[in-house]
């Protein structure tokens, strides 16, 4: 029964420091300001394209960031998940996406003293058969305007 007890207050304690949070609540509006981007694929017959890197993406949308204390985050209004976050500091992903042929995910590092926030993508089409399938990478840092709640 001690024991049992113990456990109950460990669960309750590690529960409770789990719901506080070391970041107040703000939303951030951000446009790309670069992104770099890797790409290796096929075409549709199948053939090797020739693998690239690139600086000249240009995505030209903004992205809503919004926290709401302890640990809601939606970027464009949709959950995100806050993998981890620390005073001033947050890492989010997005809800990975996949639609039968392509997956993907986008992952945030939001600095909230410094009001910046940079993103990655990564993503994968195409499967086991031959034609168009291929990998590609893309690393972006944006302009943001916070407002801190």
């Amino acid at each position: 029964m001690k024991k049992l007890f113990i456990m109950l207050m460990l669960i309750a304690s590690a529960t409770l420091v789990h719901g506080e949070s070391p970041n107040p609540g703000f939303e951030a509006v951000c446009r790309d300001v670069n992104t770099h981007g890797y790409r290796d694929a096929t075409d549709i017959h199948g053939e090797k394209m020739e693998e690239s890197w690139t600086t000249a993406e240009k995505f030209d949308s903004s992205w809503k960031f919004k926290f709401t204390p302890p640990g809601q985050m939606q970027v464009d209004g949709k959950p995100a998940l806050i993998l981890t976050q620390n005073p001033g500091v947050i890492i989010a992903m997005e809800t990975p996406g996949n639609n039968g042929y392509a997956a993907s995910v986008w992952m945030y590092a939001i600095h909230i003293g410094m009001q910046k926030v940079v993103g990655s993508q990564v993503n994968a089409f195409g499967g086991f058969e031959t034609g168009r399938r291929g990998v590609k990478a893309r690393s972006t840092n944006f302009d943001c305007g916070f407002q801190i709640n």
